[in-house]
């Protein structure tokens, strides 16, 4: 019996011989999928709706309801709210049915990477890469949350495995299924555009690959083609490089209006043109020396064709927003500018797929835009669907990219959310590159052992007749089957998703997920490797099985033994309580550590192969980590699930938004008998009682203006920037109480925010010359080194950091840093609410502990029945963006000579009237500091203004974080300011009013 059969029987065997048919096997693939079921419907509805799974399920409710659907490219792709409306339909409207399409798709991620990956990763590879899945803090978590993610991750391992297999067997089959989890992506999210990049780049370097280790007819051409793309390819990157160069600093448009145009430097065109035409030139002469029938029978060159034409049509928002247009207008204007680019790129589609392959890529495109159009349309119900999925999508998303959503560091996933969350997977896919790398120099292919699992008529060449016609009907396939780059793909897969991620504009820790997905397949492949290579026998027969014992043991005392020596209590320190327990603890480690050591020695004494050892301690390890990983997914999901306690959340529901629900409901049951109480919400408690009031009838919504109407609702809520807005309303008719509604994880991981050192730089630079600049910049390099300094040689600090590492324990770390916030009822960065309930209403339901009766004397406005309505003398101004027009106009200023100045706030300018409204000056642009440098006389929604003694004009530039200093008809004389909190010199964070005394001093309300 060989060692693959032995293996191969452990797995086949029955665990009874009551039940011959029920293998090991099977056995494990049910407990992965009932503990998959398990942990994805257990609490699902028990978490509070976060901000942003409220704008998916208020959506998909109007469509439950009735009410269609319409696409917006904000909340991404329309499959989810087709889904969870169906949900809805089936289960009722409610947190835990809204759950249930994302659990159920998790839960088939889980058994479709066993199922699909056993012939890639091995069975041992499969089973392991599936319980990996199952455990997964990031999988668990977003597995199930009303995000796009956990359909995502179910698309994007189908679609791995559709690759892999076309380039295995070339069925055509196989590119409809590539086609439709393609087509499914694009419904979803714009991550599908990062997919596809993603494939088109690996299948482009695997055809270059194959071309260039396979006979040319003309070899004379092999090497002017490589030097032909070596120079293409440094032209086309130099283009961008001078492309992005010329537009730094242009500032981007308002939300909604049109971009200014962007300048294309005739440099990057000359060079861009250069790149272009040799990449022409070089392809022309590989068609000349490998020949059009060699290149068609390349499978890679099917899935590029077949990939590239079918996303073609929906880059056409890089064109236009190329040309300094914007791809998000919708209007007649707009629509002209897009199909100026869009059709001719259709037709360029449409020529390239039939030459290709004209059946098999109509049937391709029938497909993948069938799927597209009935759900952007909403089964043919919002034909603008379609304009605004094909490209609003990608136009929205390339918008956000620039804003850049949550200003995380470019470290953000490497250095936080990788090791705080997915070690096991990183540490996997680093074993699977060493694990590759001997192979290749064993001058092996990245093949898995699990090939040698085959059955004979796996394994064997298909007969001809057996085989489906290539992509290129002419030329039929070859009927061998070919071995395709297994490791290569998924090793590229997880670096090229950290990169691309970390990349872009906007990281969010959902996104974790993409880079999480490829190297979960990788510590399958590593994995699988090790366990079918390992001669178990062997190990059995040497007392294997007790080291995979003691090994645990010889870990985990190792880890306590240099946590004791490194952390904040060290040992043999003093007599005190504490001092002589860290003795004991270290003493008692040490203990462990050298008897574990000692039997580990005694039993890999008796073993010749030193390569057994490394694979029993890497499993050790390993099992090891699995262990902490589950537990940092159980905390994750269901202990601190409505809590900031873990980084794999952002914008974060607290638990008061469910507790002031409960109560609502109490109250309006015992009211009215039903859902029928007056309750009034404002702009920030929106979220989540858009979605939790959605069966009040009477609910009002009053946005951000509470008026004296409001008196007749008994329950009243507030978000904390309308406090002071309420008070004159509630007066002494209502009783407070304060909850705590929505919170960010902590962000001390910043060493600093590069956008706040570039502008305190230019702004030192302007004010006092380069050698006081070039201090600034070295003052946080300084500050900067000394966090990582302070890490270092601070036992204390690296305590810790370990306790929120393994705990999610911030006690250790308020203690070393001295700083407040960080605990559960005074978080920060957080957001509070409060409840007002009326006290007539109170005084009849007694457990809720207010005093007095249901006749009891209410609160009286003291002005009501004395105000006296006034009718304007004048009125000035209308909508719009036209001179003499406002769009939230925020303050006024009078000047000495009576012409008054407006902050008109959403056009991002200051108007100067005269007294009668006649426009004298207008000036300002809008301008983003965080996309970079941004000039004096350019706003980001101005919120204050004011007049000096001597005339000057003083403006609060609000989310530039910054002042400006104006001469009276606008001309620019200074600014000053930076974004930061109050610890920082010369921070602003979000100036709104501004006033200036007769002395000149400047008065600033930093919020």
């Amino acid at each position: 019996m060989t060692l693959q059969t032995e293996k191969t029987n452990w797995l086949d065997a029955p665990i009874s011989s009551h039940f011959p048919k029920l293998t090991r096997e099977t056995l494990l693939v049910v407990l992965i999928l009932l503990a998959a079921v398990f942990t994805r419907f257990y609490l699902l509805g028990d978490r509070v709706m976060s901000h942003d799974e409220v704008n998916h399920v208020v959506p998909s409710f109007d469509l439950y309801e009735g009410r269609g659907y319409v696409h917006d490219p904000v909340t991404h792709g329309p499959l989810q709210f087709h889904l969870v409306a169906l949900s809805y339909f089936l289960l009722g409207d409610s947190d835990f049915s809204s759950r249930v399409p994302a659990a159920l798709f998790s839960i088939a991620t889980v058994l479709f990477v066993w199922w699909g990956f056993r012939r890639y990763l091995g069975r041992w590879g499969a089973l392991i890469s599936s319980f990996l899945f199952l455990i997964s803090p990031y999988m668990l978590f977003y597995g199930r949350y009303t995000r796009n993610e956990a359909f995502v991750a179910l698309f994007g391992v189908i679609m791995l495995y559709a690759v892999l297999r076309y380039l295995e067997t070339g069925k055509t089959s196989y590119l409809y299924l590539f086609t439709a989890v393609t087509a499914l992506h694009f419904t979803s999210k714009e991550t599908a555009f990062i997919y596809a990049a993603q494939t088109l780049i690996f299948l482009g370097v695997l055809f270059l690959d194959r071309v260039t280790r396979r006979d040319w007819k003309r070899p004379e051409y092999y090497r002017p083609f490589i030097l032909g793309l070596i120079i293409s390819f440094a032209l086309v990157a130099m283009a961008l490089a001078v492309y992005a160069g010329t537009s730094a600093g242009i500032p981007a448009a308002a939300e909604g209006a049109a971009p200014a145009a962007t300048p294309i430097s005739p440099y990057a065109l000359i060079l861009g043109g250069a790149g272009l035409l040799g990449v022409i030139l070089s392809l022309a002469m590989l068609v000349r020396g490998f020949s059009w029938e060699s290149i068609r029978r390349e499978r890679s060159f099917d899935l590029l064709v077949l990939l590239g034409t079918l996303v073609l049509p929906q880059l056409s928002p890089f064109a236009v927003k190329l040309a300094g247009w914007n791809p998000l207008d919708y209007t007649s204007q707009g629509a002209l500018h897009t199909a100026v680019f869009l059709i001719p790129i259709v037709l360029i589609t449409i020529l390239i797929g039939v030459w290709w392959n004209r059946k098999v890529w109509l049937g391709n495109f029938a497909l993948f835009y069938g799927i597209f159009i009935v759900f952007y349309t909403t089964f043919f119900t919002n034909g603008q669907g379609f304009f605004t999925g094909l490209v609003g999508s990608l136009g929205y998303w390339l918008s956000q990219q620039g804003v850049n959503r949550g200003e995380q560091p470019v470290y953000y996933y490497a250095l936080l959310q990788i090791p705080v969350y997915e070690y096991l997977p990183a540490l996997g896919t680093l074993l699977a590159a060493v694990l590759g790398i001997r192979q290749l120099k064993r001058d092996k292919h990245l093949w898995h052992p699990g090939d040698a699992e085959l059955t004979s008529d796996e394994a064997a060449p298909l007969p001809a007749e057996a085989v489906e016609p290539s992509a290129a009907e002419e030329t039929p396939i070859s009927p061998e089957r070919q071995e395709p780059p297994v490791l290569a793909l998924l090793l590229f897969w997880s670096v090229s998703s950290l990169i691309a991620y970390s990349y872009a504009g906007e990281k969010m820790p959902w996104l974790t997920v993409h880079i999480t997905l490829g190297m979960l397949l990788c510590t399958g492949w590593s994995l699988g490797y090790l366990v079918e290579s390992t001669r178990w026998q062997e190990i059995r027969a040497k007392k294997g099985w007790l080291a995979l014992v003691l090994l645990p043991v010889f870990l985990i005392s190792l880890i306590s033994l240099l946590g004791n020596l490194f952390g904040a209590r060290v040992p043999f320190a003093g007599k005190t309580t504490e001092q002589l327990q860290a003795t004991y603890s270290f003493l008692f480690s040490l203990l462990t550590l050298l008897g574990s050591g000692a039997g580990l020695a005694w039993i890999f004494r008796q073993w010749a192969d030193a390569g057994q050892v490394r694979r029993t301690m890497t499993f050790a390890f390993f099992a090891l980590l699995a262990v902490v990983t589950a537990r940092t997914a159980f905390r994750a999901s269901y202990i601190n699930y409505n809590n900031a306690k873990e980084y794999l959340v952002y914008a974060h529901a607290a638990r008061g938004p469910k507790d002031v629900l409960a109560q609502v409901e109490d109250i309006s049951r015992r009211l009215t008998g039903g859902l029928d109480i007056q309750v009034a919400y404002d702009n920030d408690t929106r979220y989540p009682y858009w979605w939790y009031f959605r069966h009040y009838p009477n609910r009002i919504d009053y946005d951000v203006n509470p008026t004296n109407d409001l008196r007749n609702a008994p329950i009243i809520l507030v978000g904390a920037d309308n406090y002071s807005k309420i008070e004159p309303v509630v007066g002494n008719s209502y009783q407070r109480f304060d909850y705590m509604r929505l919170w960010w994880p902590n962000q001390d991981y910043y060493l600093f925010k590069w956008a706040n050192i570039q502008a305190e730089y230019d702004a030192e630079l302007a004010a006092n010359g380069a050698e006081s600049a070039q201090l600034t910049l070295g003052k946080y390099l300084s500050l900067s080194l000394k966090h990582i300094g302070d890490f270092i040689t601070n036992s204390s600090l690296r305590d810790a950091i370990w306790q929120i590492w393994y705990n999610a324990d911030y006690t250790c770390y308020a203690e070393v840093t001295g700083k407040s916030g960080l605990t559960m009822t005074d978080w920060s960065p957080s957001n509070t609410m409060r409840m007002y309930i009326r006290k007539d209403v109170l005084a009849k339901i007694w457990n809720y502990g207010a005093s007095g009766s249901a006749d009891g004397v209410t609160f009286t406005d003291p002005y009501e029945g004395k105000s006296v309505k006034l009718e304007a003398a004048q009125v000035v101004g209308a909508p719009g963006s036209a001179e003499g027009q406002f769009q939230s106009p925020r303050s006024v200023a009078a000047a000495p000579d009576g012409t008054l100045y407006v902050a008109d706030s959403k056009n991002n300018r200051i108007q100067h009237l005269a007294a009668d409204g006649t426009v004298l000056e207008s000036w300002g642009t809008f301008g983003d500091a965080l996309k970079g440098e941004v000039p004096g006389g350019q706003f980001s929604e101005p919120w204050g203004v004011a007049v000096g003694p001597d005339g000057s004009v003083y403006v609060a530039d609000t989310w530039n974080s910054r002042i400006q200093k104006f001469t009276a008809d606008g001309r620019f004389l200074k600014m000053w300011g930076v974004f930061g909190t109050a610890e920082t010199p010369g921070g602003l964070w979000g100036p709104r009013a501004i006033a200036v005394d007769g002395t000149g001093r400047v008065f600033v309300t930093d919020t």
